[in-house]
Parts: C-alpha cells; structure tokens; sequence
C-alpha cells in the first residue's frame, strides 16, 4: 500500500518590520571634474564622497531654488552615490512628479546647481548650453 504523503507544515515566515533609518541609495552620473570637485568639496568636511553628496542634497532641499533644465542629464561619466533617508527622497519624488522628470534628474539638477555656485562659473553640459 502506498503510503500517505507528508504535508510540509512550516510556520509562516515573519515579516521584517522596516528599519527607522533606511535609506534609499540613488545613482547618478557625473562628469570627471565635477566628481573630483565633489571629492575635495567633501574632503574639507572630513567626508567621503557618498555622505557629502547625501548632505548636500538635504541642505538644498531644505532652501527654495529652481530646479530647470538647463542642467541636462548626460548619461556618460561615473556613478555617484547619493544615500537618502525616505522623508527626503519622498520630496525629490514629488518634485520629480511635478516637473515630469526621473528623480535622478532632479537629483542631478540640486547637484549641478551646487557645483555651479562653488565654482563661481557656469557648468556646461553636452549639448552646448549653459
């Protein structure tokens, strides 16, 4: 006679409640120069290029600038980092949302604008404008 089959009877799995301090890790790409003037912006602060990048996007969140589009998102250069605590990229969501762009755009554009004001000059991007 065959024999009964055994039923796998396993407890459920617990869910994992989410932990308070998560962060949502974006990349963008940016040109050579303006990741090495990120690196030594973020060396004057005794940071790594990630956490410099992080504070940096808070801090402009946090101040009323406009955002256009006169920084375009070029796809070529190298990643960086940008590690955000949900509160804030919730915002840059929202901002994405209204400006109808990726919210790496508008992360690159906060970046972009930054990098503009402590150089003192214009960035340019690829496509010839300013």
């Amino acid at each position: 006679m065959a024999q009964p089959r055994k039923v796998n009877s396993s407890p459920p799995k617990k869910i994992r409640k989410e932990r308070c301090d998560r962060k949502i890790d974006t990349k963008i790409k940016l040109s050579a120069e303006d990741k090495l003037l990120l690196k030594r912006e973020a060396r004057k602060y005794n940071l790594k290029l990630t956490p410099f990048v992080a504070m940096l996007v808070k801090h402009e969140l946090a101040k009323t600038h406009e955002y256009t589009e006169k920084h375009f998102y070029d796809d070529t250069g190298s990643f960086v980092h940008v590690k955000l605590e949900k509160v804030f990229f919730e915002m840059i969501e929202s901002m994405s949302d209204e400006l109808d762009v990726t919210y790496r755009e508008i992360i690159h554009r906060i970046v972009k604008t930054y990098i503009e004001r402590i150089s003192g000059i214009k960035t340019h991007d690829n496509r010839g404008g300013i």
